[in-house]
């Protein structure tokens, strides 16, 4: 199989290089193997990516990306991969050996801080690196974006303009921050396609989420799901059984830790993933009417609707896809419906 002859490569190389060994130094061979796999990926995916950015993106007027940028885009994410996903690989690895036959405990506190962690550095360190962010300029929708904080109580403490234009003419407006340290980016793109007074009513779609406690309610849910995949996986990390189904049949050479985790996450955890995927999906559905019901009463329905109807005009979204098809795939719910959700609330104020 692939995963066998990649490790078995690897941990050939690594001994007749740096004079590794795979028993001793599991962790150091497991960093070239992932470094070997990632590459194999990446180049593997390349050309369809290429496809879909430059052709298909293109051929609907949404790529605006150039061959440089695209190329630069690979190899920090490449680099980004590396500097952060090599330690946190290496340290979630040595923690699964350190903690004995509780080691899931240990693991679920691990990802939580590492969690918390990239929630503080993409949007501050990260993110900066592959686009531009500039304050909003003074104006009515400034203004009127603070005075919507101060009345819904939300910290803002800053206000961004990123250039998203200079890959897609796709529009977003997302939240990030901790605490009273909260911080709004809008995409360039978002200012150009609907106006002011629907930017707000998105805006108070989007502090919808927050004020309902969603933004809390979904980081809890994800730590609780990891908590949950990390102790199922120690119910069967010594399965041999499984392992040999897949190549590493070895009785005298233990199988790696990170082929343990790859296989039971694409083996046994995976039919357990889509039935957990699905209700998040149906979960996120829920929060998204909520959120819809939140702008309505700000009396922001009017002008919610026409901006999401004009951003899903601008980005070519499918209005009425197949209803099963959507309820299984899409985390937001149609724009029909959520139209038609929150004309009834209209026709109900009436």
């Amino acid at each position: 199989g692939f995963f066998p002859y990649c490790w078995d490569k690897s941990a050939s190389w690594a001994e007749s290089t740096f004079g590794w060994t795979e028993t001793d130094n599991e962790i150091k061979v497991t960093l070239i193997f992932l470094l070997v796999t990632t590459i194999v990926g990446i180049i593997t995916g390349l050309p369809f990516e290429i496809y879909s950015t430059f052709q298909i993106e293109r051929k609907h007027g949404f790529n605006k990306q150039t061959a440089g940028l695209f190329i630069t885009d690979k190899i920090k994410s490449l680099v980004l991969t590396i500097v952060i996903g090599g330690p946190f690989v290496a340290l979630l690895l040595k923690i699964i050996k350190w903690g004995g036959e509780h080691f899931y405990l240990y693991v679920w506190a691990f990802t939580f801080v590492f969690s918390v962690f990239m929630m503080t550095i993409v949007p501050v360190v990260i993110m900066p690196m592959f686009n531009k962010y500039e304050p909003l300029k003074d104006g009515p929708l400034k203004t009127q974006i603070y005075a919507l904080a101060d009345q819904l109580k939300y910290p803002l403490t800053k206000l961004f303009v990123m250039d998203g234009s200079k890959r897609s003419s796709h529009s977003n407006a997302f939240m990030f921050g901790f605490g009273k340290n909260k911080r709004i980016v809008l995409f360039d793109t978002l200012l150009e396609q609907v106006h002011d007074d629907e930017i707000l009513a998105i805006l108070g779609h989007e502090l919808g989420h927050w004020k309902l406690g969603h933004t809390l309610s979904n980081f809890a849910i994800t730590q609780l799901y990891t908590g949950a995949a990390f102790y199922c996986f120690s119910l069967c990390y010594t399965s041999h059984d499984l392992y040999r189904a897949f190549g590493f049949d070895g009785e005298e050479r233990p199988v790696p830790t990170i082929i343990a985790l790859m296989l039971f996450f694409m083996t046994l955890w995976a039919p357990v993933d889509k039935v957990l995927s699905f209700l998040l999906t149906i979960f996120s559905r829920i929060n998204e009417f909520g959120a819809d019901r939140f702008s309505h009463g700000l009396g922001m329905s009017k002008k919610l609707q026409s901006g999401l109807v004009k951003i899903s005009l601008e980005n070519l979204g499918a209005m009425c896809p197949d209803s099963l098809y959507s309820t299984y795939h899409y985390s937001h719910p149609p724009l029909v419906e959520r139209l038609n959700a929150m004309i009834e609330l209209d026709k109900k104020e009436k």
